[in-house]
C-alpha cells in the first residue's frame, strides 16, 4: 500500500517545494506531451519485515542460549523466544529501523509496483494520446521511476529514461532530494519538449 500525501509536495520544506513546483510547471509548459509528477512518502508499508527479522533474531538468540545453557529447559527457552519476538517486533516496527531492514531488491519491486498503480490512476493513461511521462518518487527509499507511454518511449533514445533516473538518484543521495528531483524533472521536460514541442 502506498502512503501517498494529499499534496505530492507536502513532504518537502518550503524552498524545495517551490523549486519542484516551478520545475514541474516549466516541464509541463514546454511540451505538448503530458507530464505528471507523483511523490509518495513510501512505496509500501513493509509491514511484515519487522516480524520476520524479529523472529530470526529471536530464534538465533534462543538457539545460542540453548547451546550455552542446555540445563535451562524448553519452557524457559520458549518464554525467552516469545519475549524477544514481541520486544524486537516493536523495536523493528519503528519506521527508521523498519525501512532499513528491507533489502534493496524488495524496495525496487515495491517502487515499480507503486509507480504503475499511480500511473493507472492518473488521467494520462485515460486518453487517446500515448505521449505522456510520469515521474514517480518514493521519499523513504530515495528512489524514483519514470513511466513513459508508448510514443514518449519510442521518441527517446534507448536508455534515456534509465539515465535520467540514475543521475537523479545519485543527486538525491549526494546533494539532496529536491536537487535530484529538479534535475530529473528538467531532464524529462527537455526530452519531451524535443520530441513533442508545444505548438
Amino acid at each position: 500500500m502506498v502512503d501517498r500525501a494529499a499534496d505530492p509536495l507536502a513532504a518537502f520544506e518550503s524552498a524545495g517545494r517551490e523549486r519542484i513546483a516551478t520545475a514541474v510547471a516549466r516541464a509541463q509548459g514546454s511540451t505538448a506531451a503530458k507530464f505528471a509528477f507523483v511523490a509518495v512518502r513510501a512505496s509500501d508499508h513493509y509491514a511484515w519485515f519487522p516480524v520476520v527479522w524479529a523472529a530470526i533474531a529471536a530464534l538465533v538468540a534462543t538457539g545460542a542460549l540453548a547451546l550455552a545453557r542446555p540445563d535451562l529447559g524448553i519452557g524457559l527457552g520458549f518464554a525467552v523466544d516469545a519475549g524477544l519476538l514481541v520486544v524486537l517486533s516493536l523495536i523493528f516496527d519503528w519506521w527508521p529501523i523498519r525501512v532499513r531492514l528491507v533489502p534493496e531488491r524488495f524496495k525496487r519491486i515495491a517502487l515499480h509496483s507503486a509507480a504503475h498503480r499511480a500511473y493507472a490512476a492518473h488521467l494520462m493513461s485515460k486518453d487517446d494520446e500515448d505521449n505522456g511521462v510520469m515521474l514517480f518518487v518514493s521519499l523513504a527509499e530515495r528512489h524514483l521511476e519514470i513511466v513513459a507511454e508508448r510514443e514518449a518511449d519510442a521518441a527517446a533514445a534507448p536508455g534515456t529514461w534509465d539515465g535520467i533516473v540514475a543521475r537523479a538518484t545519485a543527486a538525491m543521495r549526494g546533494r539532496g532530494v529536491a536537487d535530484g528531483l529538479v534535475e530529473a524533472i528538467d531532464a524529462c521536460g527537455a526530452e519531451l519538449a524535443r520530441a513533442f514541442p508545444r505548438c
